[in-house]
């Protein structure tokens, strides 16, 4: 799970979430916005979980996008 980032030509800031098995490398969400908070990555979570399942782990890179305690739990 991680984000990548892009810029539109009217200069608006774009992220993406990705999520991506990393056996299989199916890729249950790529989700764009403008902006996220930690519940919009916790309702992205919730619905992949739903229609996938659970994992046994969730890796995410070291950057700061995913410290949040609501993600935590």
């Amino acid at each position: 799970m991680d984000f990548v980032h892009d810029q539109l030509a009217e200069r608006s800031k774009l992220r993406i979430l990705t999520v991506i098995d990393t056996f299989s490398r199916f890729s249950p969400a790529v989700v764009p916005r403008f902006s996220f908070r930690a519940p919009d990555v916790i309702a992205v979570l919730d619905r992949v979980c739903g229609e996938v399942g659970y994992p046994a782990s969730i890796r995410v890179d070291q950057g700061s996008e995913f410290i949040s305690r609501d993600i935590d739990l």
